[in-house]
């Protein structure tokens, strides 16, 4: 459904400067320009001369009202006055000045123009002399703005979110779900896809230009618990603390380095990890130039190469070292009283056994896996009871797979 949106008036006014240049004040949409050429001087039009205003990037603004401010000679003066929007003529008057007036009159200007209401772009106002002489002085515009609002219909799959209506409307940002993460919205819905979206509309201000349905848009984040390194390689990984859910990042500063949330598409988390022959461990930030390791001095860490004890039991890996008989850990989640935050820094451990660090790899963190129907997501072994409604075929693809939905029973098929 659509209504139009009528706002209070405005007003612009176009004074003539010189022959060539109007001044314009008042208020005008954003776009606006106007242009002003008079073939004699200034405002004064003779027999066979022509003033002209053309306004241009009016936005479909409606006009109430156009005047223009006219005097004549003592005892004569007459013309014609044409207004045209978009390229279509509105208004013509023709006559002299006593026609319009009643009488000449060579000291005071009078308005002269027209009322009504017209959606216009582009507006050129006309003055062309036939006895001499008209005399312009300004152009005065009443307008308001015009908008149309919609109806925009907000899904979550088959669920109705709400309808929004308005000529702009805030779209607004949906929860996540265990796996899913919201990202935006789109017109045209999809089981699943597995490429960047690029016509997809962010969550904010939105202007509908018709009625409109969209579709939340979600993306599949794998969770991190099923990204746990049990066998140890060399290759890049976030090191990360499981219980409060942070891990490592960045470079090492004032002996520390920093702490996060753990984002497997964080890449200041993400770190190169070589082992040599004895099993110790070197560890370097992947995304920097140069050489950006975290290594070690003393009870403190530094950013240079360092070999690294590696406790690794399960699904458990922790990174540690000795300093005068004491054992220090990696710890990406030590609390720094005087920064007030999360650091990760050496700590002193009397059993490295009961750490609560492990490796993640983040390889899949950048595969993409979109989807408008979070409900079904990557899981194809969908129950009975979840199917009930959808009768008929449904083909839904899968990757290089095609779910086939018949009637409720399901099928997994490789695509041809």
């Amino acid at each position: 459904m659509k209504l139009l949106l009528i706002l209070l008036s405005a007003m612009m006014t176009f004074t003539v400067e010189s022959k060539s240049k109007v001044k314009a004040d008042g208020t005008w949409p954003y776009s606006m320009s106007a242009s002003y050429a008079c073939t004699y001087q200034k405002g004064d039009v003779r027999a066979n001369d022509t003033a002209t205003l053309v306004v241009n990037g009016l936005d479909g603004i409606a006009i109430e009202k156009v005047d223009l401010y006219l005097k004549s000679n003592k005892d004569k003066g007459a013309g014609i006055i044409t207004m045209t929007a978009d390229g279509q003529e509105f208004y013509r008057a023709e006559g002299t000045y006593k026609d319009w007036f009643g009488e000449y009159n060579n000291s005071d200007y009078q308005a002269k123009g027209w009322s009504g209401e017209r959606t216009v772009n582009d507006l050129t106002i006309q003055v062309i002399g036939t006895v001499n002489s008209l005399h312009i002085e300004k152009y005065e515009i009443t307008w308001h703005q015009t908008s149309t609002a919609y109806d925009v219909t907000l899904m979550k799959g088959d669920e109705l979110v709400e309808t929004l209506h308005g000529d702009q409307v805030t779209l607004p940002s949906m929860p996540d779900t265990a796996n899913w993460h919201f990202i935006g919205w789109t017109e045209t819905p999809f089981y699943a896809l597995d490429v960047n979206l690029h016509d997809m509309i962010g969550a904010g201000v939105y202007r509908p230009s018709s009625d409109v349905t969209l579709w939340a848009v979600y993306q599949y984040k794998q969770p991190v618990e099923e990204c746990v390194v049990t066998d140890l390689y060399e290759g890049n990984y976030v090191y990360a603390e499981m219980g409060d859910m942070r891990a490592m990042s960045g470079g090492v500063v004032d002996g520390e380095a920093g702490s996060s949330p753990i984002d497997l598409q964080d890449l200041m988390q993400y770190y190169e990890v070589a082992f040599d022959r004895d099993g110790k461990a070197y560890i370097r930030l992947v995304y920097v130039y140069g050489e950006e390791y975290i290594g070690y001095e003393g009870d403190h860490l530094t950013n240079t190469e360092s070999a690294w004890e590696v406790y690794h039991e399960g699904d458990k890996t922790a990174f540690y070292m000795t300093y005068n008989d004491k054992i220090y850990m990696l710890l990406p989640n030590k609390w720094n009283e005087t920064k007030n935050e999360y650091v990760t820094a050496l700590k002193s451990v009397n059993d490295i056994s009961a750490a609560n660090t492990s490796l993640l790899i983040p390889e899949s963190a950048f595969d993409v896996h979109l989807t408008c129907y979070p409900q079904i997501g990557l899981d194809v072994e969908l129950t009975n009871e979840g199917m009930k409604e959808l009768t008929g075929e449904w083909i839904i693809p899968f990757g290089n797979y095609e779910l086939i939905i018949r009637d409720g029973r399901k099928e997994l098929r490789l695509k041809e």
